[in-house]
Order: structure tokens, then sequence, then C-alpha cells
């Protein structure tokens, strides 16, 4: 037997005492040059061995091969497994970490201020990986790895550009069910003009002052002269120009989706939006993509299908629209980015954290 096949019997927790007679000796003769004497009994010989330095050299370096290649090993497992969960977002075990993640969140007892307080600790509006962990840690009492932790920020970075902002946070927490709050701007009060103070010694004196002024105004009023009424229909004429002009700048807003969207952004609370969706009605529709995304937060027959996100027949309002798998190759091979796109579709979702309305798309054509 070789040395290189005694180093997986080493490698035991007896060391030495794994092996036998015949193994110590070639052990002996490769490290020490000779063999022991067949009278010496087997523990002196084990003895004698374990005090030589070239013995404990290699023992050494056979346990620390052997815990790299350990480690290498068990890198390699964690690579796989994300590299295989990144490549298919369906993959059983992604999903039960998106459901056990928003089940922790649920079952946490805290609300949304909260748990943004606690996901975004240095309140720079940008949550991290490490603030995700401690999370974790706190709520769990465990270091999760690295490819959950991996995991769940994918499923938080609702845009894929590898920074998950506090606003995409809600937008998550509102999926899950949370109420979210509607954050009201404040009311900026302009400046009022100090009035002028009059000291009481100097009330007699201002009185007559203002009798005096009083007296002035009534003059010059009788003197001002009546403007003609021609230029009064030009200033008319003008203000209507003006108006006609500011008025044909402004996107209109004419099809029913768009009308309801605008309704839409004056909602306040979960429910009010919800009940104004469930009352709405299809309708045809256009959009200018401005990018692609998959189908994953949802669990119906659109699942697994396309998220075509842009502006909805010409403006204003930007909307994510989903398509079911069906159209999955349309999309592939005829839509990009500002291509415009004509389909039927109906509301079904109205994020009150981006301010955005989502639909249900079908019969997809390309326009241009």
């Amino acid at each position: 037997m070789s040395i290189e096949q005694l180093e997986s019997k080493i490698l035991s927790a007896d060391g030495l005492n794994s092996l036998s007679n015949d193994e110590l000796y070639q052990l002996a003769k490769h490290f020490v040059g000779d063999a022991p004497p067949s009278h010496i009994p087997r523990e002196t010989v084990i003895n004698i061995l374990s005090e030589q330095e070239s013995i404990k050299s290699w023992q050494s370096d056979v346990k620390a091969k052997a815990a790299k290649m350990a480690t290498e090993k068990v890198s390699k497992a964690v690579r796989n497994v994300q590299s295989t969960i990144e490549d298919n977002s369906d993959n059983p075990m992604a999903a039960k970490i998106k459901e056990s993640f928003g089940t922790w969140l649920k079952d946490s007892g805290y609300t949304v201020q909260e748990l943004t307080v606690k996901l975004d600790s240095n309140s720079d509006g940008i949550i991290s990986i490490q603030e995700i962990s401690n999370f974790i840690v706190e709520l769990t009492g465990s270091q999760p790895p690295g490819w959950v932790l991996s995991n769940i920020s994918s499923i938080l970075d609702k845009n894929m550009d590898g920074e998950i902002l506090v606003s995409e946070l809600w937008v998550y927490l509102e999926e899950l069910g949370f109420n979210i709050p509607v954050i009201d701007e404040p009311e900026i009060e302009l400046p009022v003009e100090q009035e002028a103070i009059i000291e009481e010694e100097d009330l007699d004196e201002f009185e007559s002052e203002l009798s005096a002024d009083s007296a002035e105004y009534e003059t010059v009023e009788k003197e001002i002269p009546e403007i003609p009424q021609s230029e009064e229909l030009e200033v008319e004429q003008t203000i209507e120009t003006n108006t006609e002009d500011d008025s044909s700048e402004e996107v209109s807003v004419s099809t029913t989706v768009e009308k309801t969207i605008e309704i839409l952004e004056k909602s306040r609370l979960h429910s009010e939006a919800n009940e104004i969706i469930a009352n709405s009605k299809s309708g045809k529709c256009t959009l200018k993509v401005a990018r692609i995304e998959r189908n994953l937060m949802v669990n119906d027959s659109y699942r697994g299908g396309k998220t075509l996100v842009g502006l909805l027949d010409g403006g204003p309002f930007s909307v994510a629209v989903l398509f079911e798998p069906e159209f999955n190759d349309f999309v592939e091979q005829n839509v990009t980015k500002n291509k415009i796109i004509s389909f039927n579709a109906s509301l079904f979702e109205w994020s009150s954290g981006l301010r955005q309305a989502k639909l249900k798309g079908n019969s997809l054509t390309l326009v241009d």
C-alpha cells in the first residue's frame, strides 16, 4: 500500500492506531529509513513514530489537505444550488424560500413602518444584503447561508437593478397583504407679511393720515379714464388664445383604463383601490415598451409569463402589463424596448408604493 493510500486511514479519529502492523512498518521505513524490530510491542512502535517530526508534519499536511478538499466540495455544492435557483425561478427550493420569508414577515407582528426601520437600519433608503442578514438573524436566531440571502435579495429587487429601495420593499409587503401607509405631503404655508405695529400714542396721527390718504384715493379714482371696449376684447382674446395653447400641450386621458387609473391616483387606502378596480372595465390599450420582466409574483395562469412595463396609450401613466406564458415566444421574438404593442387588458392591482397600476392582458399584437 502506498503512502497516499495510508492518508485516508490516518484521517480517522484513531490516527496511527488505525494502521495495521505491516502499515506501521511501511510508514517507519518511509519516514525513518528502517523498520522497527518485530519483537517491539505495537504500542511502543506507535509512540516512537508519533514523536518523529517528519511523521508529525505529514499528518498535519494530510489533515490540511482534507479540510481544503471538504471546503471546496461544500462551496461547489452551494454554488451549484445557487446557480440552479438563479437559472430556474420556478425551483421548489426558491419558491419555498420566498414562501418562508413572506411567512416570517407576516408572523413577525411588525407593521410596515417597523419592518422598514428593521431592514433599512441606517435609514439611507437602500436595503443591503447585510441588513437583510441581520434582520433574519434577529427573526430566526440563526445565520442564513449566502445563497438564501441572494434569493431573498432577488425577491425584493423588483426592477432587478441590483439595488433594493425602500419603495420596492413596500411593493413586496403590499403583495403580502400589508396595509401600506399613505404619506401626505406637508402643506407649505406662505409667509404672512408682518402687520405694522402702531404705538398707542401715534394712533391719532395715523387716523388723520389715513383720512387724508382716503381723500386722495377718491380724487384719483374719479380721474381714471374708462378703458375702451375694443381693448377689453383684445385682452380677453389673448387670454383665450393662451389657454388654448396650454391645453393643447397637456397629455389627454381618454381611454377607459386611463380614466380608472386617474381615479386610483386619488385613492388613499388599499381597500379603496381594490373597490375601484373591482368596478372597473377592460378595454383596448397600447403600450410603448420600456422593459420586459418575468411573472414571478402571481400564482394563477399568468405565472411564468412576461410582464411588459411602459407608457400606456401615449401617456401620462406608466403601467405593468402581465401576459400568460402562451405569449412568451411572441414577446421574445418580436417585442423589444420602444416597440408599441396593442392588446385588451383589465386592471387587477394598484401599487400605492410605486403609484403604478398592473394590468392583465390578452390578444397581444405588434403595432410598431
